[in-house]
């Protein structure tokens, strides 16, 4: 064994030891391309639509912790008590998300940032147990989700056209980072 195989190992062995199938990439990948033109040629529409879907799954998110709360499912007193008390804030908050449509952005914004991190941060952890160019692909698009995250954290104040381009841009770059990667592990497998 040479000291090249050493450190960059045979991809077929790198894609057998992923936790995920290439084709979940692949998925995800579209749906984020499809995602970010459709955000970049309907900016308008896409806002509204958007804030307009948050505030209703908001609603019935809470609405089903409420319900929830009342059905016995073995949970102590506690549990159901706090599971009522988030379904009310969070209904709440999608009841404000849906009378005003900026306050649904924001709340989108959020969500938006908060998905990325995660995401970046899954592939992040997924590249320590990668070796070779599995490791290096997983840290790029598990860096730039982050980053992308960490900019709508960062800059809350961003004009609506501001937070359309990045949506757009950043599904657009994540889920062509994210085919790139499933194509690969294709090829690989």
């Amino acid at each position: 064994m040479t000291d090249v195989e050493h450190i960059w190992p045979d991809p077929i062995v790198e894609v057998r030891r992923q936790p995920f199938p290439w084709w979940t990439l692949l998925i995800t990948g579209l749906l984020a391309i499809a995602l970010g033109l459709t955000v970049l040629i309907w900016p308008d529409i896409s806002l509204r639509i958007m804030a307009a879907l948050t505030g209703i799954w908001l609603f019935f998110g809470g609405l089903a912790r409420i319900i929830g709360a009342f059905l016995p499912n073995g949970a102590g007193l506690g549990r159901h008590v706090l599971s009522g008390i988030v379904g009310v804030i969070v209904m709440i908050g999608g009841l404000l998300c849906l009378r005003n449509l900026v306050t649904g952005l924001a709340v989108l914004a959020v969500i938006f940032a908060t998905t990325w991190i995660l995401s970046g941060l899954a592939l992040l952890i997924g590249a320590v147990a990668a070796r070779g160019p599995m490791r290096v692909a997983l840290i790029i698009v598990g860096a730039l989700s982050m980053i992308i995250g960490i900019v709508f954290v960062l800059t809350p104040s961003l004009s609506l056209g501001t937070l359309v381009l990045l949506t757009g841009a950043g599904s657009l770059l994540t889920g062509l980072a994210e085919v790139g990667l499933a194509l690969y592990l294709r090829k690989a497998s």
